[in-house]
């Protein structure tokens, strides 16, 4: 302990970019993240458009891919957390990465082989899903293990500004290589991402100790002194990690206001309408919808480099709060656009979006590193993920019926009012509102 505790005091005197730039640890897993995120953008904006237009897909079958892709974080979410405890983090995301890069490879091969259908995309989606769910929980759980405390928001704003880039660019990567290829096809580059990033992560060795010694395992909020037993029940260590957070002042409206707009974002109700809305509604080609996307998709960009001036100009709590209701915002615009400015109209939007989503991400993502004990960090990332991501299935099925019942348009409009709501549980979140900065450890 001796020995980590200098290494948290040197970090901490040496925080910046240049000092996270210098450690190879997170150099590899920053590389492996980049890289992964890119395939699976071109992916995002590729396999709607291999619905709609080689399927003929409805907006309640596109819900159902996007439902079947989030629905093991529902399922599969609270033990994945108790096991990623005890499991080799960067062991489990490598493992993850080529789960997936197989998994993506059956939609090519179903091409080829004539048998490509909608339950074959949901099929897919799931087990996709199924290998993210312990790529994601652990991917922010290892984070810490790389870099110390003190610079974990400078780590989340850099793997955030990859994120945004290959937003960025992803969309119109796709539409370039929708040129050349069939859409299945493209699928393979996403495949090849995976397997790049499994390369990577043999690199990013942690500097600190992924999990405590049996006898430092933190205690609980409200039982101080309490000893835990040294190897619990899964259920004890999932109930753990949802009593955590359900009672800890901080993470609860931060959970309960990202599910919400889960709910009704791109991961849920918006991610069933969208490709449909704009290729049948604004009359956009796939290209026309490629450029938007990658412009809107700056915003990403702005975002993260404006967050930290944003935190220290108005506060962590302010910046939280108004960033979250940038997504209702954003499809108000969507809402209005018409086919004669479809292009401007879907680009303001995802910018608004985009930025919105970024700067609140990076800012939660690490207040929750920040207020979380080490030894609990998996089990509180894999319960926040059952609450936040458990409602994106329930969104992407809704949102997918709602635009074949209601029309897609007036769809979107019940997205945006929902999204807006959002920001209310943290408005009302006293112990969020006065936060002017990220805690310099755990809190109850």
């Amino acid at each position: 302990m001796l020995e980590v505790e200098k290494r948290e005091r040197a970090g901490s005197a040496e925080v910046g970019p240049v000092a996270v730039r210098r450690q190879r640890a997170f150099v590899a897993l920053w590389s492996a993240h980049t890289v992964s995120q890119f395939g699976t953008q071109i992916s995002f904006f590729v396999i709607p458009l291999l619905a709609l237009t080689a399927l003929s897909a409805t907006p309640g079958q596109l819900g159902l891919v996007s439902a079947a892709e989030t629905l093991p974080f529902l399922l599969l979410g609270l033990p994945a957390g108790a096991l990623l405890d005890r499991w080799d983090r960067r062991r489990v995301m490598t493992v993850a990465d080529l789960g997936r890069a197989a998994a993506v490879c059956a939609l090519p091969l179903g091409y080829a082989a004539g048998v490509l259908s909608v339950p074959l995309l949901c099929a897919t989606a799931f087990v996709t899903g199924v290998f993210t769910v312990f790529f994601d929980i652990a991917d922010q759980a290892f984070l810490p293990s790389v870099v110390t405390r003190a610079q974990t928001a400078d780590g989340n704003s850099r793997l955030e500004f990859s994120r945004s880039a290959a937003e960025l660019a992803g969309p119109s990567l796709g539409a370039l290589l929708l040129q050349g290829l069939t859409a299945p096809l493209i699928l393979l580059v996403d495949a090849v991402s995976y397997l790049l990033s499994a390369g990577l992560l043999r690199s990013a060795r942690p500097v600190r100790p992924e999990r405590p010694e049996r006898s430092e395992r933190p205690e609980l909020p409200g039982r101080p002194g309490e000893a835990a037993a040294p190897l619990p029940r899964m259920r004890t260590r999932i109930a753990e990690g949802l009593r955590f957070v359900l009672t800890h002042r901080t993470l609860r409206p931060l959970a309960l206001a990202t599910a919400i707009s889960n709910l009704a974002g791109l991961g849920g109700a918006l991610g069933a309408l969208l490709t449909a809305y704009a290729v049948r509604e604004l009359r956009l080609t796939p290209g026309g919808l490629g450029l938007a996307l990658t412009l809107g998709n700056a915003g990403a960009l702005l975002g993260a480099v404006l967050t930290g001036r944003l935190i220290r100009r108005f506060g962590l709590g302010r910046v939280l709060i108004v960033a979250k209701s940038m997504s209702g915002l954003a499809v108000l615009l969507l809402a209005t656009a018409t086919s004669g400015w479809a292009m401007v109209g879907v680009a303001a939007a995802t910018g608004v979006m985009a930025c919105g989503v970024t700067v609140y991400n990076i800012g939660q993502v690490s207040l929750r590193q920040a207020v979380t004990p080490t030894g609990l960090l998996a089990r509180v990332n894999a319960s926040i993920r059952f609450v936040i991501w458990g409602t994106l299935p329930l969104g992407a099925l809704v949102g997918g019926l709602l635009g074949t019942w209601i029309g897609l348009r007036p769809a979107l409009w019940v997205v945006a009012g929902t999204g807006l709501l959002s920001c209310l549980p943290l408005l009302l979140a006293r112990d969020v509102r006065a936060l002017r900065s990220i805690p310099a450890g755990p809190t109850g």
